[in-house]
């Protein structure tokens, strides 16, 4: 049974020679996104309700369209505002066509057949039960083959949960939804309609962000400005975070298991507010939480997200500070300290106790049991010896 439905859309054209217009005379966009909308089917009467109000509010009751209000930019923020009462969450890939170096990729077949490989991969390692929607499609775009490659890979199998639906975009509110929020991050990355404004959409949108798989991944992305170097912000440190963040994203991608799933997408809000909201802020557990809890439909215990999530993301050397304001990836000399010394405000306590417990069993039994004998009490043993 499908519990999530995504709904796609997709902004941009297939141009990749940048030396001329196409022929309708359109610039070609220097990025390729594809965007999903994905929320459980349970809530999809509420969303249509909310996606009703915000059409007469701010359309007239017609088609909530990206293009409709084009450079408004406090429009956007508005429309945006409302929609974030949604309980959606944003899945998108974002193509730097200008990065597409290799032959096989500068022909618009091979372009899109590369996409389709990338959001199947996404979308169905995160919700293998999913039902996409997106709307109808002409011959020449992404969603036209995304229909084949997923019914190839997925429908086919009868025991696969998967499915695949299209329609009229004008008969999907949520169709409209999506390309309204591919519009606007169009308009945070795309060098022929970036605006300005584009820290502003993010900051509303933060909190529904899934997923944003930039390609190629390269810090140029940033949407922020990198603070100035300082006791704050050293780049060195940063770049750091940013690449051990990124060697693990690579190598637990495909990972299905959903302990490396809740880290893989934990992993990713963390990188995602460090490189486009504020690489000096802290997350806090509950947000953290929550944002596993809005991907897996169900709560996750404080005990499981320290166990499961973070304490094996640092033991694959992922880098990550923490402190009684939350997590985050490091970015300067004090990070690191905040975390030793969260760590120390821990351990450093609990040292006196374990000897006190120790020696009272120890007294008690005449030196008969110790219960720190055992071989995976060593490090322990000799700190208190």
């Amino acid at each position: 049974m499908n519990h999530h439905t995504a709904f796609l859309s997709e902004w941009g054209n297939n141009a990749l020679d940048f030396s001329k217009k196409a022929p309708t005379g359109i610039l070609p966009t220097t990025h390729f996104i594809v965007t999903a909308l994905i929320m459980d089917k349970a809530d999809l009467a509420t969303v249509l309700a909310i996606h009703e109000a915000v059409s007469k509010r701010h359309f007239d009751g017609g088609l909530i369209d990206s293009e409709r209000i084009s450079n408004d930019h406090v429009k956007r923020k508005e429309v945006l505002e409302d929609l974030e009462e949604l309980p959606f969450q944003v899945f998108s890939i974002i193509v730097d066509k200008r990065q597409v170096i290799g032959e096989g990729l500068r022909y618009k077949g091979s372009f899109f057949k590369f996409l389709h490989g990338l959001a199947d991969r996404e979308l169905f390692r995160i919700f293998p039960d999913l039902e996409i929607v997106t709307g109808q499609v002409g011959d020449d775009t992404f969603m036209n083959g995304f229909i084949t490659y997923v019914q190839q890979n997925h429908i086919a199998n009868l025991f696969n949960e998967s499915s695949f639906g299209f329609v009229a975009s004008q008969d999907s509110p949520v169709v409209q939804t999506a390309n309204f929020v591919a519009g606007t991050l169009a308009r945070c990355y795309d060098e022929t309609v970036i605006t300005d404004q584009r820290g502003e959409f993010i900051e509303i949108l933060k909190r529904k962000v899934l997923t944003i798989r930039f390609w190629p991944d390269a810090l140029a992305h940033n949407l922020i400005s990198q603070p100035q170097p300082g006791p704050s912000f050293d780049p060195l440190l940063s770049q750091l975070s940013v690449n051990l963040a990124n060697d693990f994203l690579h190598r637990k991608s495909a990972d299905k298991a959903p302990q490396a799933i809740d880290q893989v997408s934990s992993l990713s809000y963390l990188l995602f507010h460090f490189r486009h909201i504020n690489p000096t802020r802290y997350i806090t557990s509950f947000e953290l939480m929550e944002h596993i809890r809005a991907r897996r439909g169900k709560n996750v215990s404080l005990h499981y997200f320290q166990t499961k999530v973070i304490a094996p993301l640092r033991d694959a050397g992922v880098l990550i500070a923490s402190s009684s304001r939350g997590y985050k990836l490091p970015a300067s000399q004090q990070d690191l300290y905040d975390f030793v010394g969260h760590s120390n405000t821990i351990i450093e306590p609990m040292l006196p106790r374990v000897k006190r417990f120790r020696d009272q069993i120890h007294m008690a039994t005449d030196g008969k049991i110790d219960v720190l004998a055992a071989d995976e009490y060593k490090v322990i043993r000799k700190v208190i010896d």
